[in-house]
C-alpha cells in the first residue's frame, strides 16, 4: 500500500466499495465496516474540556508500517501542502491517520510554532472539532 519514495496526499473523498462519495455526515457509518485504505482526521483545536468521560487513551504508534512512519508523515507536512484542498494551518490543528482497519493504530500530528510535531491531545482533557477528513493516497 505505502511504498518507499511515494508523494503523500490527504484527499478529501472517501469512496467505499462502490466507488461512491461517502458524505461526512454518513462518516461514522462508513467507519465501522472493514477498510482498506488509511484514513486521515484533521481536528481545531477547542479548549479544554468541559465534561468528564471515562475510557482509554489510545496513543499513537512511531510507523504504521516499515515505509509509512511519523518521521515520514512529519517530513512531507513540514515541506509541502499534501492535503488537496486550500489549508493553512493553524496553531493548535491536529491531523490522525489511522491504519486500514483498525482504530486502534495511528499517527497523530499537532501543528505548533509554525511546524507539524508529533503529537496528540488527550480526550479527557482537551476538546477539539473535525474540519475535515479522508483518505491517504500515495502517488
Amino acid at each position: 500500500m505505502c511504498e518507499h519514495g511515494k508523494e503523500i496526499k490527504l484527499c478529501t473523498c472517501i469512496i467505499n466499495d462502490n466507488d461512491t462519495v461517502i458524505s461526512h455526515k454518513r462518516f461514522t457509518k462508513y467507519k465501522s465496516k472493514k477498510r482498506k485504505e488509511y484514513i486521515w482526521v484533521l481536528k481545531r483545536y477547542v479548549g479544554y474540556a468541559n465534561t468528564t468521560m471515562d475510557g482509554m487513551i489510545i496513543f499513537p504508534l512511531d510507523a504504521l508500517t516499515e515505509n509509512f512512519s511519523t518521521e515520514k508523515m512529519l517530513e512531507e507536512l513540514n515541506s509541502r501542502n499534501c492535503f488537496d484542498f486550500e489549508y493553512n494551518p493553524n496553531e493548535g490543528d491536529n491531523l490522525e491517520i489511522f491504519a486500514p482497519s483498525s482504530y486502534d493504530r495511528k499517527l497523530s500530528f499537532i501543528y505548533r510554532n509554525g511546524e507539524w510535531t508529533a503529537d496528540f491531545y488527550n480526550g479527557f482533557l482537551y476538546e477539539t472539532e473535525k474540519i475535515n477528513f479522508g483518505r491517504v493516497t500515495f502517488d
